[in-house]
C-alpha cells in the first residue's frame, strides 16, 4: 500500500469515527427504578443529563430509599447506554 491510500484509508476511518461521534452525541438512554417513581436520562458519552423524581416519593422521609433509587435508575441507563454504544461502534466498524 503506497502513502497516498494509507492517508486516504486513515481519512475514511476519521470519517467513520466523527460520524460514531455525532451519533453518540445524540444518544439518549432513559431508566427507571421504583415503579416510575424515579427516572434518570444519560447521553451516549455516558453524562446524566436528567433526573426526575415523583412528587409522591419526596413527601416521604426515607432519605436513603431516594438516594437508592436514583442509583439504581442510573446505574441501569448506563448500561443500556453502553450497549447502544457498542451497536453503533459495531455498525460503523461493519461500513469500512
Amino acid at each position: 500500500m503506497d502513502i497516498k491510500n494509507l492517508f486516504g484509508a486513515m481519512n475514511q476511518v476519521q470519517e467513520k469515527m466523527e460520524g460514531v461521534k455525532k451519533q453518540l452525541d445524540q444518544l439518549t438512554v432513559t431508566k427507571e427504578t421504583g415503579a416510575g417513581l424515579v427516572h434518570v436520562t444519560v447521553n451516549g458519552t455516558k453524562k446524566l443529563c436528567a433526573i426526575s423524581i415523583d412528587e409522591k416519593l419526596l413527601n416521604k422521609t426515607d432519605r436513603q430509599m431516594v438516594q437508592d433509587l436514583i442509583i439504581g435508575a442510573v446505574n441501569l441507563a448506563l448500561e443500556e447506554v453502553d450497549h447502544k454504544i457498542q451497536a453503533v461502534i459495531q455498525e460503523h466498524a461493519a461500513m469500512l
